[in-house]
């Protein structure tokens, strides 16, 4: 009979699997971090070598990692394409913190989550037939250095308080100079965009609520979809 991993398939929303591949000789960190290796798993264009394994985890949602535990964490990263489906990736928003607990990801797992991002009340992205009517802080023209100056910024930037209802996010940020800054999410805002494809918008989720979609991960892992 063929052992089945336990955390293979979690199906958390999008997420699939939590993985992280790590040298052997860091195994207990993260056996002690929860991470089991596995044998054999699926990483489009890359092979372990011979010092390395591969481990899975379990992500931690917002609610169970503790809201209070986040207060006061300061960002030092921020990524608009977290997660991977192997040739490509989904769009996750991930903000990179750093606490008394460590080094964290605070990752909003839905479908091009940029697009239903607002910080200071203007989107973060959206397809570029729709720039001159939404005006997003990232323009496709522009886009990495749009991105660099929106980490330096944000990475002066400490979390005051996070504000979870059934299906919208507020993180309260507050800045070096004593201003509050916020990044928000909603099932459903006309602030955010029409999809390129479809010329339509969406909801950021279908089931389930707001805090179901943000997860807690370790650094230097990925989440699989």
């Amino acid at each position: 009979m063929l052992f089945k991993h336990q955390f293979l398939n979690l199906n958390i929303g999008l997420v699939k699997e939590n993985f992280a591949v790590v040298k052997k000789s860091e195994k207990a960190l993260w056996e002690a971090r929860g991470f089991k290796k596995i044998r054999k798993y699926p990483i489009y264009g890359y092979k372990p070598n011979s010092s390395e394994i591969i481990m899975l985890g379990v992500p931690t949602s917002i609610e169970d990692f503790g809201y209070k535990t986040l207060k006061n964490s300061h960002i030092i990263d921020v990524c608009t394409c977290y997660g991977t489906y192997g040739m490509g990736g989904p769009g996750f928003f991930g903000l990179k913190l750093q606490g008394e607990y460590g080094v964290r990801w605070l990752t909003y797992c839905i479908w091009v989550a940029s697009q239903h991002i607002l910080f200071d009340d203007t989107v973060l992205e959206c397809h570029p037939k729709y720039e001159k009517t939404y005006s997003p802080l990232l323009s496709s023209e522009n886009y990495s250095n749009d991105l660099q100056r929106f980490k330096e910024l944000l990475s002066e930037m400490v979390i005051k308080e996070i504000v979870v209802l059934e299906e919208s996010i507020e993180i309260i940020l507050i800045d070096n100079h004593g201003l509050l800054h916020s990044v928000k999410s909603y099932k459903y805002s006309n602030k955010f965009p029409e999809q390129g494809g479809t010329g339509m918008k969406r909801n950021s989720f279908e089931t389930g609520e707001m805090k179901d979609y943000w997860l807690i991960t370790y650094d230097e892992t990925d989440l699989m979809v």
